[in-house]
Formats: C-alpha cells, sequence, structure tokens
C-alpha cells in the first residue's frame, strides 16, 4: 500500500489473470494512539502513508483501469466510525479514516461520470487480533488491565457486542451489487448503533 511499484503490480497481475477488475474493497489499515503531546512524526507518517495514501493510490490505480476498461465498476473504501468524530488517544487514526471519507466523497462525485460508484463503510468496534494491539494501547495511557478496553467498548455498542468481520460483509455485498447502482460518495455505518448519523 506504500509502494507504487507494488500497487500497479497488483492491478496489472488481477487484469492479466482475470481480464479487468469489477470491485475494489480498499481494506488496508494501520491504527496507533497517544496523547497529542507524545505522537510522533514517524507515527503519524506511517498511519497516513497506508490509511490515506494508500487508500487514494489503490483506489487511483484501480479507477484507471476500469476506465479504460469502460465498464464501470465499484469500489468501496473501509473508513471507520473514529472518522466521524475525534477521540482523545487517537488523533492521527482518527484523521486518516476523516481523510478516507472525504477521499470517498471526492472521488465518488469524479468517478461516476464514468460508471465506477465509489462508497464505504464505516465500522464501529471490530472484534479481532488487532485488538492485542489496540488494548496495548489503551492499558499504557490509561493504566487499564489488558482485556479492560475491549471488554468497555463491546459493552457500550448498543447492539450489545461488538462486531465481528462477518457483521461488515453483507454491506460490502451489497455495495457491490447492482441494487446499490445508485448510490454514489457514500460512507455507511455498520456499528450496532454506535454513531448515529
Amino acid at each position: 500500500m506504500t509502494d507504487q511499484a507494488s500497487i500497479d503490480a497488483c492491478v496489472a497481475s488481477v487484469e492479466q489473470q482475470f481480464g479487468g477488475i469489477d470491485i475494489l474493497i480498499n481494506n488496508a489499515a494501520l491504527f496507533t494512539a497517544a496523547p497529542i503531546v507524545d505522537i510522533t512524526r514517524a507515527d503519524h507518517d506511517r498511519i497516513m502513508a497506508v490509511n490515506v495514501s494508500g487508500t487514494l493510490f489503490m483506489m487511483q490505480a484501480v479507477a484507471r483501469s476500469m476506465i479504460a476498461r469502460g465498464q464501470g465498476g465499484r469500489i468501496i473504501n473501509m473508513a471507520s466510525q473514529a472518522g466521524r468524530r475525534g477521540e482523545a488517544l487517537v488523533a492521527v487514526y482518527c484523521a486518516s479514516k476523516a481523510a478516507v471519507i472525504s477521499l470517498t466523497q471526492s472521488a465518488g462525485l469524479n468517478l461516476i461520470a464514468h460508471g465506477i460508484n465509489v462508497n464505504a463503510i464505516a465500522p464501529g468496534v471490530v472484534d479481532g487480533e488487532h485488538w492485542d494491539g489496540v488494548d496495548a494501547f489503551f492499558a499504557k495511557y490509561e493504566g487499564k488491565a489488558p482485556g479492560q478496553k475491549k471488554a468497555e467498548v463491546g459493552a457500550a455498542v448498543p447492539f450489545g457486542r461488538m462486531g465481528t468481520a462477518a457483521d461488515l460483509t453483507g454491506m460490502a455485498v451489497f455495495l457491490a451489487s447492482d441494487g446499490a447502482g445508485y448510490i454514489v460518495a457514500q460512507t455507511y455505518n455498520v456499528d450496532g448503533g454506535n454513531w448515529l448519523s
């Protein structure tokens, strides 16, 4: 996601194997947390390089391919509820996901002229291996025991639990389908009711 040659090679490989690209789901992302006064430029640059620049330039490469093919397509970016609001210890990640929402809007408005629908999904708190790392940040900065932050955020979801990867697939399949053909530049919350917009 941070190497243009790798992005271009990925697109070329898919074109060669399958004759073109119909759907892109931009799902790669990194997370970090720290108080504002402790954020390092290296952490900022690393998160932005993957979450924002990676999303933009993968989307660009795939859009070029889709335009050349002339059959339109679907691009789905993974945003986050963190992109809808600031969080005290998560400034860089929040900013990166706000940028993904904005990129989705701009790209959606630009690329629909080529029959390419660009939309995004904003998950809430999603369970998975990455939560070990998230927990470690909050243990460090909030003095929480391992697993405590995860339990707290899960309990705070109105649905009653953290999401799972499977909870996101229905929206992704819908946005990739013909049923979503008139949906342009939108970001959909899939978060168990955590954020209302």
